[in-house]
């Protein structure tokens, strides 16, 4: 029976793995893909007289590029993180860390957007108050949702972190 389990469980570990291994190297594949044609396509952009869509190529950048090394941190702390639950040891003092730096990462990744979308809409819209109030409301919402992510993953760090400590403190009864 407990055999049994543990087959279950090593082999949806594996499935995960997959999928993250796909996940991955399709996001790498693009955000390689982006940086790559970064001077050919916005190389003759940058002249000092058009300041609007230097300002949107930057935004673009913040977007594809910073935002893209972000998931792709996040996938490999994810590989760890079901590297711990292969061996079997989910409770380890490791995974609560792990899950936490994820938390941090989506946190950041909430912040690059909110700048990434500012740029853009300014430099599209300009200051013009009722684009602007529009625009950064519906931009702040979704932040928000990003934010709430991040408290959510960090809520089940912190549950994960007193499930280590119980644990902890059985085996150390037994």
């Amino acid at each position: 029976m407990n055999e049994d389990k543990s087959l279950s469980h090593r082999s949806s570990v594996r499935v995960f793995r997959v999928l993250l291994t796909v996940v991955g190297l399709v996001y790498a594949f693009f955000l390689i893909m982006s940086l790559y044609n970064f001077p050919q396509i916005w190389g003759p952009l940058f002249h000092p007289k058009i300041p609007r869509i230097l300002i949107m190529n930057l935004s673009m950048f913040i977007n594809s590029v910073l935002v893209g090394l972000l998931y792709l941190v996040t996938i490999y702390q994810l590989f760890r993180l079901l590297g711990l639950i292969a061996k079997g040891d989910p409770f380890n003092q490791e995974s609560p860390k792990r899950i936490r730096k994820i938390a941090y990462y989506t946190f950041w990744i909430a912040a690059i957007n909110a700048v990434g979308e500012s740029v853009r809409h300014i430099s599209s819209q300009g200051f013009s108050a009722p684009y602007l109030w529009l625009s950064m409301t519906s931009f702040l919402l979704r932040a928000a949702q990003t934010v709430l992510l991040g408290i959510g993953i960090l809520i089940i760090a912190f549950v994960l972190e007193v499930g280590v400590k119980l644990q902890q403190d059985q085996n150390l009864t037994v």
